[in-house]
């Protein structure tokens, strides 16, 4: 029985490793907005290093290159061109696919035309939170990459999605700040998780909507860095503002359209189980959390199915990205990535 292996990697700033607009690495470190190493080839290596160590058939790249010739690029140049890249380019953090040569199954990306884009990037509209008849519309930043995931005789076909949600970061956001409950700050930030829960609002309708639909989801694959984990921050525990990574999975209401975590339960509550470390502004010290996710509807548990997930051979990939990075990683040459890739196994029948 084939195994297809699916994996997720936010590769950090990947667009920063980039000539602007050309599918060529810098020989020499620039300025801007996130991380410029010094040796753009020398992490490039360490990204495909990782790359090779995780063995993915299909891969999910966030914070990929502006261009897709440059993922390509990328591609040809560090992974013998073993992989195909797709999807749709939206800037400094785009979303791609990699689809191996091999891959067990048909792994088609949808045409940026598609009505399943056309839905998912429709303006969303919002009251701020505290104001009344003050409508904000927001429209995803970065569209995902949509897979028709298929076996041979292309029936009950998967979904899949790689998605990059906005970041709960806001500048004005200090320690000092958030101890005080600064009031513009505070607002600041919760309208930018309003915008993030705008994002996981859209995915959970797409979500929904495919597998209703029955045309081209008989079930559906989430993965990427969805920005939220299990942690309860403080919009949940002071401003009741709802867990998203909970929003995402579903309403009991449509369970064949529930998303659950290729992680188990005994998995999820170990101490290993974060793919980001980072200095928040609501404690002290280095917050560890896992806000990068694969997640499946029911029909990939389901023993009959042609795609079944293989229970406990999920894997947070901590063991392969240390291999690729140097002491600690601080600095901006000594690491593949800040995140830390997630993948899953699964059966085809």
């Amino acid at each position: 029985m084939p195994t297809l292996r699916i994996a997720t990697y936010n590769i950090e700033w990947m667009n920063n490793l980039f000539l602007k607009g050309e599918a060529k690495l810098r020989t020499e470190p620039a300025k801007g907005m996130g991380r410029f190493p010094t040796d753009p080839r020398g992490v490039a290596e360490r990204i495909a290093g990782v790359i090779k160590g995780l063995d993915a058939h299909i891969i999910g790249v966030q914070e990929g290159p502006s261009k897709l010739s440059q993922m390509q690029f990328f591609s040809d140049e560090f992974l013998e061109g073993r992989y195909t890249a797709s999807g749709i380019e939206s800037g400094s953090q785009s979303i791609y696919a990699l689809v191996r040569n091999d891959c067990p199954i048909k792994a088609t990306p949808y045409d940026p035309s598609s009505v399943y884009y056309k839905r998912l990037l429709k303006p969303v509209q919002f009251q701020p939170w505290g104001e009344v008849n003050n409508v904000k519309k927001y429209k995803m930043a970065r569209p995902p990459a949509l897979i028709r995931l298929a076996g041979e005789d292309d029936n009950k076909p998967i979904h899949l999605v790689v998605a990059h949600t906005k970041s709960q970061f806001t500048s004005g956001f200090t320690k000092a700040k958030f101890d005080a409950r600064e009031p513009a700050a505070m607002r600041e930030a919760i309208l930018s998780r309003q915008k993030l829960s705008a994002d996981i609002a859209a995915l959970r309708r797409h979500i929904t909507n495919v597998i209703l639909e029955r045309q081209n989801a008989s079930g559906v694959i989430v993965m990427g860095d969805l920005n939220d984990g299990f942690t309860r921050s403080v919009f949940e525990t002071e401003f009741l503002l709802q867990s998203l990574v909970d929003e995402l999975r579903g309403s009991f209401r449509r369970q064949s359209a529930l998303l659950d975590h290729v992680l188990d339960e005994a998995q999820l509550r170990k101490k290993e189980a974060y793919t980001v470390e980072f200095r928040s502004a609501e404690k002290r010290g280095i917050t560890r959390e896992l806000i990068d996710h694969i997640l499946v509807t029911p029909a990939l548990r389901d023993p009959e199915f042609w795609l079944k997930l293989q229970p406990g051979a999920a894997t947070i990939a901590h063991e392969i990205s240390k291999a690729h990075t140097s002491g600690t990683g601080a600095k901006a040459d000594d690491r593949p990535s800040d995140h830390i890739p997630v993948y899953a196994d699964f059966n085809v029948a």
